[in-house]
């Protein structure tokens, strides 16, 4: 039996410069991961993927799938203490790694004052 690993790439806009990062399906089990392993951000993921420091919020586009718009788990508690939110603002450790993100572009966003919300 395969398991089905499709190839995802996501451009990732930081400090005004584009990044491509390329991955499959589940290889990572969220956005963070991927751009924690394969980006150095300063301060990205400080929790680790428990969706309570708000270091990992990218902004999507505002054409992205309506699914990929969803906040879950803790995610709003956090969006909601922080400073620069936007409709299409995610935590990226709220973010698995499947087909959705194929062709996706983000945004890293900086929070003025990152911590644990």
């Amino acid at each position: 039996m395969s398991i089905h690993r499709a190839n995802i790439t996501v451009t990732v806009l930081y400090e005004g410069r584009e990044h491509v990062l390329r991955t499959y399906t589940h290889e990572y089990r969220s956005l963070m991961a991927l751009i924690y392993d394969k980006l150095y951000v300063v301060n990205f993921g400080d929790c680790k993927g428990i969706g309570r420091c708000g270091t990992c919020h990218v902004r999507l586009p505002e054409d992205a799938e309506e699914t990929l718009l969803i906040r879950s788990g803790n995610e709003p508690n956090t969006l909601g203490k922080m400073t620069g939110v936007l409709p299409t603002s995610r935590l990226s450790c709220h973010m698995p790694i499947d087909e959705r993100l194929h062709a996706l572009r983000v945004e890293i966003m900086q929070d003025e004052e990152p911590g644990l919300y």
